[in-house]
């Protein structure tokens, strides 16, 4: 391949002057490069790759290892960080097409092709077609987790599974509902690239008629004649792609009173960030524009956007992200589980710590791949996303931890609290039945014949077990029925006086939590390994010990407006914690908020988003935790200023503790999560046991099948959305609620 050597030279020094940070490309690249001096990167680089002064015998390396395939590209035992080599290959092969291919000659001179999938790769492409970005096909060259994603192989000729998969329980035109409380507008059934594990992927699914206006307002009137449906999710195809049609969505639902949400849904983020940069990323502004109008009628638009791997975060992914962030649109990622590709914590917990630090939330991952025709390879075990699960929990931040969720025929569940395998199925062990929250009368309400339903039963407790294709992986998962007489629980004996000492012991709290293990500063706790507590006097020795260990990505500072009125100290420590390289986010917790919204001015907001660094190469988020009881402690003065903190860039989460008699019932956690939504508070935590306030007032501790119960309500009453990650505190830190607390285990 011939090169300009120079232009590869300018092009490098410009990358890392901007993008050459450890927050970005990783700490050991710097490490094994000795320098974090931006402009010194790239001769740093050249050096350790034993190329020095030779920069045309480091390219013409470099080259010669890309040209390989994909992989990782190592150099005398230096990696090169994907990113810096997707910036070289849009010098090589600049361009932003997209691409239907319909040969394996063509695929061959656009991207690489297994020999060993040559002889059968034709068949593929004639059952399931290819189309493809510029974008992903240099990101493929280096990336074996791209090429997976999008590059047609020999394994989708496994027709394992069923050929299309369930698309709702009721279907009119662009409206697809599972339901009570929210539908999906099918605006555009088009896709820039098709993915190898869509569960559209069947050449019919590819060729549907693309709807027309009036099939849109069709929908809009359905939602309007509707009140129990409060959010939309616009997706497709790929929605962006319709203007016609998403323009006349918005403009229509934003004004209806019972509309609260608007997502829409996009993968082009991941695989054509060019539909948004492209005429000076207009779609991006456009967005922007269309989430203003809907404020201004008590509206949001948040989007919902898809990544597997960290390979495919790109910088543009990045740049697009951030936009909306620091504009008010809040943005969210969800994950199918792909074997292969993702099915471990370390892989997912560098994605996801990628994305959230341009702002993202951590939403789902979606487990199994949808089990249709040509996606066996994907496939894996349930028990290997539990696995992943508790590697996250304890080795990345909470903030970036996911549902583990699974999407039954009869709708979503979240494992070990809204749902778990009961058993196999006697006829088909390849099919297991799940238990779902979901009951006959739920469905009553929008299905036309309750006859349509999928595969299902009612089981023993009243709600509906769906029979679904899935491994477990371990036999240990099924846990048959839920015993009998549930639901019998200690009555409230509450006293008012008792309550206002609980409301008193929630915005008081207790100091900083019990350390992990020893610090070097009382004014410091490490309450995991990512995260600290730090006291807003914290001193040298604090700070010191937070510097050197890269381990620490959060630092959460407890704040009382009577001791720090004006936010001062706060500030001095974010403008410190900033200059530590590892430190992603700081947690200003403000207890007060539940009781007395206005501590947070609107001077003090401005401060606070200030704080915050929006940049790609160094982000640094400031976020806001608050704690909440019960739903009648939120009133309009909590949505305002938190909707306020939005439009900053500044997210606000909120955590509740489980308190005997107070609201341990599934229609008051259900009642919070709706209030939360419609304040744009995220409901982070829903804390189980383990918290000082819950030693002192849970006595006996609340049962595990009340914990069912609430998970259960609040995945068939909410959006997924409202959903939080319930939470137990131990003496080993934070755990996620799960099969061992099933039963009273």
């Amino acid at each position: 391949m011939k090169f300009n050597v120079k232009a590869l030279e300018t092009v490098s020094r410009d990358f890392f002057g901007a993008y050459g940070t450890p927050k970005l490309l990783g700490r050991r690249f710097f490490s094994d490069i000795g320098t974090q001096r931006k402009e010194d990167v790239f001769n740093a680089l050249v050096k350790r790759c034993g190329y020095e002064n030779n920069e045309t015998g480091f390219f013409h390396d470099l080259v010669s290892c890309m040209e390989k395939g994909p992989g990782r590209v190592v150099i005398n035992k230096i990696g090169i960080p994907k990113l810096y080599l997707y910036a070289l290959l849009s010098h090589l092969f600049p361009g932003n097409r997209l691409h239907t291919v319909k040969t394996v000659d063509e695929l061959g001179r656009l991207a690489f092709v297994r020999e060993e999938d040559r002889a059968c790769l034709q068949k593929v492409m004639d059952e399931f077609p290819v189309r493809l970005s510029d974008h992903v096909i240099r990101q493929s060259r280096v990336s074996g987790a791209v090429a997976k994603q999008y590059l047609p192989f020999a394994g989708e000729l496994d027709l394992s599974g069923k050929p299309i998969t369930f698309d709702g329980h009721f279907k009119s035109g662009v409206l697809e509902q599972m339901y009570q409380n929210r539908v999906i507008f099918l605006l555009d059934m088009t896709c820039p690239v098709y993915c190898r594990f869509c569960f559209r992927k069947h050449k019919s699914n590819r060729k549907e008629k693309t709807p027309s206006g009036a099939d849109v307002l069709a929908a809009v009137n359905h939602v309007q004649g509707h009140p129990s449906i409060r959010e939309i999710l616009i997706t497709g195809g790929e929605p962006l792609l319709n203007r016609p049609n998403l323009e006349a969505a918005l403009n229509s639902l934003m004004t209806i009173g019972h509309v609260d949400v608007i997502r829409i849904a996009t993968r082009s983020v991941a695989y054509y960030p060019e539909l948004f940069l492209k005429d000076t990323g207009g779609l991006i502004q456009y967005l922007i524009d269309k989430n203003d109008q809907c404020r201004s009628h008590g509206k949001r638009i948040e989007m919902g956007l898809h990544f597997v791997h960290p390979d495919e975060v790109s910088v543009q992914s990045l740049e697009i992200i951030s936009a909306w962030v620091q504009k008010g649109i809040q943005v969210y990622v969800q994950t199918p589980f792909l074997n292969g590709l993702n099915t471990d914590g370390k892989t997912l917990g560098r994605l996801f710590t990628q994305l959230r630090q341009a702002g993202v939330k951590i939403y789902y991952i979606f487990t199994p791949c949808s089990p249709i025709h040509g996606t066996k390879d994907f496939w894996s075990p349930i028990s290997k996303a539990l696995e992943a699960q508790a590697w996250l929990r304890d080795h990345v931040s909470d903030r970036n931890i996911p549902k583990l969720c699974t999407a039954t025929p009869l709708g979503k569940i979240e494992w070990h609290t809204s749902g778990f395998a009961v058993e196999k199925d006697a006829e088909d062990e390849t099919f297991t039945w799940i238990r779902t929250p979901y009951t006959l009368s739920y469905f009553k309400d929008f299905i036309p014949d309750i006859n349509t339903l999928p595969d299902m039963r009612i089981n023993p407790e009243g709600t509906l077990d769906a029979r679904f294709q899935v491994t477990m992986g371990d036999d240990a998962l099924f846990l048959g029925n839920r015993p009998e007489k549930i639901g019998i629980f200690p009555e409230s004996g509450l006293s008012s006086e008792t309550l206002e000492a609980i409301r008193a012991f929630i915005e008081a709290g207790s100091g900083l939590s019990p350390s992990l293990c020893p610090t070097s500063s009382k004014f410091v706790s490490r309450v995991h390994k990512t995260r600290v507590e730090m006291d807003v006097q914290a001193d040298d020795p604090a700070f010191g010990y937070i510097e050197q260990d890269p381990e620490i990505t959060d630092v959460v500072v407890p704040w009382q407006a009577a001791q720090d009125p004006c936010m001062e100290k706060i500030g001095r420590m974010a403008e410190r914690l900033k200059a530590f390289s590892h430190i992603l986010s700081l947690r200003i917790c403000c207890r007060e908020f539940s009781e007395r919204p206005e501590v947070l001015t609107d001077d003090l907001m401005e401060k606070i988003s200030r704080w915050c660094d929006f940049s790609i190469g160094n982000p640094f988020r400031v976020e806001v935790e608050v704690w909440f009881l019960l739903p009648e402690d939120l009133g309009p003065g909590h949505g305002e200023i938190a909707k306020k903190l939005i439009h900053k860039g500044v997210n606000i989460y909120a955590n509740v503790p489980l308190i005997q008699g107070v609201n341990d019932s599934p229609e008051t956690v259900v009642a919070l999560a709706h209030g939360f939504r419609r304040a744009a508070i995220e409901f982070h935590h829903l804390y189980v046991s383990g918290l000082d306030i819950q030693e002192k007032f849970n006595e006996p501790p609340i049962d595990s099948q009340r914990i069912i119960d609430i998970a259960s309500a609040v995945r068939k009453e909410c959006s997924g959305r409202e959903i939080p990650l319930y939470i137990r505190r131990t003496p080993s830190g934070e755990k996620d609620f799960g099969i061992s607390d099933l039963w009273g285990s």
